[in-house]
């Protein structure tokens, strides 16, 4: 798992280009709504999910395993082969979630994003 607070994170990260791409556009678009008002620590940051993050990552962000995460929405950017998704922990904190769909992707928080997007299979 990897995290993201501003667009030096991004740029400092070593990401594949779709991921990079998919990374970019969510920090982006946190710092359009919020502004100058925009505080990671208050108001939430991008998380990359990778081939190596684990349940343990997901306790210690949301409380609660990966497949078992109230999410709020889900979209799959086909350009980019990312789910983005975003918890909300209250009204002004929330985690934006950017999952590669890869093979090596969880099978069951796979299907809860399926679930997300309407419950039919993206593809």
């Amino acid at each position: 798992m990897l995290t993201f607070r501003s667009l030096t994170d991004v740029a400092q990260a070593q990401l594949p280009p779709k991921h990079r791409r998919a990374v970019t556009r969510a920090v982006r678009s946190l710092l359009d709504a919020y502004g100058d008002d925009y505080d990671p620590d208050d108001c939430g940051f991008v998380v990359l999910v990778t081939e190596k993050t684990t349940d343990a990552d997901a306790l210690e962000l949301m409380g609660r395993p990966w497949a078992e995460t109230r999410l709020e929405g889900a979209m799959l950017d086909k350009e980019t082969g990312c789910f983005l998704s975003c918890w909300l922990a209250n009204n002004q904190y929330g985690l934006t979630l950017v999952v590669p769909d890869e093979n090596w992707l969880d099978p069951a928080f796979r299907a809860l994003l399926v679930e997300e997007l309407g419950g039919t299979d993206v593809y």
